[in-house]
């Protein structure tokens, strides 16, 4: 394994802990859930009540895929990379729609920029070196 899949798949590991640990949070602390989910397109959509149902399951559902592609990247499977790029470009597009905009979202761009190049580059090195031994 190169230093790329093993960047890859720490950062794919801590995004979907990360991913996990946004969930518990919004349950245990009523101001967070407040600030990013109820004043949000989500909270006016389908409503406060149902906003934390929807967003954690939201949430989950992408954590679920990072964590499919995390056992992919562990095997070294070459579709894993191209699901981290569908699901992270998918998982902001997302972010976009349904949370309130803040400065933090050109952390969570950086981030997922990141994650898609790592993600871009081990899939190329995967496809070069099974190439080589062909």
């Amino acid at each position: 394994l190169g230093i790329i899949h093993k960047i890859l798949m720490l950062f794919v590991l801590i995004n979907a802990i990360g991913d996990i640990g946004n969930v518990v949070f919004w349950w245990a602390n009523s101001a967070s859930r407040a600030a990013s989910l109820n004043t949000a397109y989500i909270g006016e959509t389908v409503g406060i009540a149902n906003a934390l149902i929807v967003g954690t399951i939201a949430l989950l559902v992408v954590a679920a895929v990072y964590i499919i592609a995390f056992y992919g990247l562990m095997k070294q499977m070459k579709w894993a990379p191209q699901l981290i790029i569908v699901i992270t470009v998918v998982n902001r597009a997302l972010a976009l729609i349904l949370y309130l905009i803040s400065p933090t979202f050109v952390f969570w761009a950086i981030w997922s920029i990141t994650l898609i190049a790592l993600a871009y580059f081990d899939w190329s090195k995967m496809n070069t070196t099974k190439a080589e031994t062909q």
